[in-house]
């Protein structure tokens, strides 16, 4: 199954970074004496902008991967920080999930977003200091 996860999450991570991710696993034994599993990435070193790119590659990959298998998924991902990737980077998110039917919620400051996307039909719910989502003051 992890090869099967892997050929998406290869694929997507290409498409957005020029760069194959994968996941691998290790089976190893705790202080216990007990076997366990632990899942790392192949891909280390990476600035935090890159770092929140590989966990959206790895968030896509995971929904084509249950709907090639079958698994009840929501098409939804909301996401964090994403005004540390790159401009082009977000861009291509964009374009892929309008592509794949999937609904990416990112908090992101306006000022971040590239000119690109920076659109009102992008935009579900716009907040702000005196528009605030609960009207909590």
């Amino acid at each position: 199954q992890l090869n099967k996860f892997n050929k998406h999450f290869a694929s997507i991570s290409s498409e957005l970074y020029g760069e194959q991710y994968a996941v691998k696993y290790d089976i190893i034994t705790n202080t216990k004496g007990q076997r366990l599993y632990k899942f790392s990435s192949f891909n280390a070193n990476m600035s935090s902008g890159k770092k929140q790119g590989e966990i959206s590659c790895f968030d896509l990959a995971y929904t084509l991967f249950a709907d090639e298998e079958s698994i009840p998924c929501l098409h939804f991902l909301l996401t964090d920080k994403k005004e540390l990737m790159d401009d082009k980077q977000l861009v291509k998110i964009a374009e892929f999930v309008n592509r794949n039917n999937i609904q990416f919620v990112a908090s992101i400051l306006k000022d971040k977003l590239p000119d690109e996307i920076n659109k009102e039909e992008y935009f579900a719910v716009k907040l702000s200091q005196s528009d605030k989502l609960f009207k909590i003051k």
